[in-house]
C-alpha cells in the first residue's frame, strides 16, 4: 500500500484555494462569457485563456504573453491545412528546445497542449477573424487577472539538469509532434488532435523520469477517460457536460503539485467535458484512449533514442530519464 501511494503522489502539497479562484477567473470566466456570446466558436477562449494563464505562472506577464501569441498565429495557421500543420508542430517543437536552453520549456509544452486543437476540424477554418479576436481578448484577459492577483512566476525555476539536454528533447519533441499530427489527422478521424495534446502532456518538463511519468499520465488519461463517459452517459445535456468540465479544471491545477495521474485524469474529464459542445462525448473519449496507448508507445520509444543520444553525450543525464519520475 505505502508503494502504490508513494508512486501515486509526489508528496507536495496542493495549491492553495486562492491560486485555484485565480486560476478559475482566468480560464473558466472567458470561456463561458464567450460560449455564451458567441456559441460554438467561443470555445477558442478556452484554448487561448489556459496556455495564458499557464505561462504567466511560469515566466511571467510579457513572455506569456509572447507565448500565447505565437502559439494561437501557429494555430490559425495549420487550422484547415493538415500538411502546414505537421510542419508548425516540428518548428513549434524545435522552438521548445531552445525555449528549454533558458529554463523555457514548460510554458511553450503546455501551449502546446491547446495549440493540438487547432490541428483538428473540429473548429470552422472559414471563421479565423473571429477566432483570433476571441483569442487574444481571452489570453489578454488571461494575462491580466494572472499579473492582477499576483499569480506570476509562481511554478519555480525549471531544474537545471533538464536544461543541459533541453535540445536533445526539443529534437524529440519535434519529431514526436510532427509525426503525432501527421498520424492524428489520417488514422484518428476528426479527433485526432487527441495524439499531439497526449504527446506535449507525456514530454512536459521535469525530463528526468520519463518512463515514470508517461505510466503515471497514462493511467490518468484511462481514469479521467472513463469519468467523462459517465458524465456523458447521466447528464441531461452539453452545457451541464461542459459545466462539469469546466469546475474540473481549477482541481485539477489544485491536486497537480500532489498527483500527475490525479491532475491528467482531471484535466482530461475538463477537456473532453468542454469541447463536448462541438463533439460527442464518446467519440472524443474513445478516441483519446486510442491515441493516448499510441502516444505513450512513441514517447517511450522517442525517449529511448533520447537517452542513447545522452548517453553518448552527457552519461549523467542519461541516467535521469531512468530515475522514477
Amino acid at each position: 500500500m505505502n508503494t502504490l501511494q508513494s508512486w501515486m503522489f509526489e508528496g507536495g502539497g496542493p495549491m492553495p484555494w486562492r491560486s485555484v479562484a485565480v486560476t478559475c477567473a482566468a480560464i473558466v470566466l472567458p470561456a463561458v462569457v464567450a460560449i455564451l456570446i458567441f456559441g460554438r466558436v467561443g470555445s477558442i477562449a478556452f484554448v487561448a485563456a489556459m496556455p495564458a494563464h499557464l505561462a504567466a505562472k511560469d515566466a511571467g506577464i510579457r513572455l506569456g504573453g509572447v507565448v500565447t501569441v505565437v502559439m494561437g498565429m501557429a494555430g490559425l495557421l495549420s487550422l484547415g491545412a493538415p500538411d502546414m500543420a505537421v510542419m508548425v508542430a516540428v518548428i513549434l517543437g524545435l522552438m521548445c528546445g531552445v525555449a528549454g536552453t533558458y529554463g523555457l520549456a514548460r510554458p511553450c509544452i503546455r501551449a502546446l497542449l491547446t495549440w493540438a486543437v487547432f490541428t483538428s476540424p473540429i473548429l470552422e477554418s472559414g471563421e479565423k477573424p473571429m477566432l483570433m479576436l476571441i483569442f487574444l481578448l481571452a489570453g489578454g484577459w488571461a494575462l491580466l487577472i494572472t499579473g492582477w492577483f499576483g499569480e506570476t512566476r509562481t511554478t519555480g525555476e525549471e531544474d537545471r539538469e533538464s536544461r543541459r539536454y533541453a535540445m536533445v528533447f526539443g529534437v524529440m519533441t519535434a519529431v514526436g509532434l510532427g509525426i503525432s499530427v501527421w498520424i492524428g489527422a489520417r488514422f484518428f478521424g476528426d479527433h485526432g488532435f487527441w495524439f499531439p495534446l497526449t504527446f506535449a502532456v507525456l514530454v512536459l518538463p521535469p525530463h528526468g523520469g520519463l518512463a515514470g511519468r508517461t505510466v503515471k499520465r497514462s493511467v490518468g488519461t484511462v481514469l479521467g477517460t472513463a469519468a467523462a463517459l459517465g458524465v456523458g452517459l447521466l447528464s441531461p445535456g452539453p452545457w451541464i457536460v461542459a459545466g462539469i468540465g469546466l469546475l474540473c479544471l481549477p482541481v485539477a491545477f489544485r491536486l497537480l503539485p500532489v498527483s500527475y495521474t490525479l491532475f491528467t485524469a482531471l484535466l482530461t474529464v475538463a477537456i473532453i467535458e468542454v469541447l463536448a459542445l462541438v463533439s460527442q462525448v464518446g467519440s472524443l473519449a474513445l478516441e483519446r484512449l486510442g491515441t493516448m496507448a499510441a502516444a505513450a508507445a512513441m514517447t517511450l520509444v522517442l525517449g529511448a533514442l533520447g537517452w542513447l543520444a545522452l548517453r553518448l553525450m552527457a552519461p549523467g543525464a542519461a541516467r535521469a530519464l531512468l530515475d522514477q519520475g
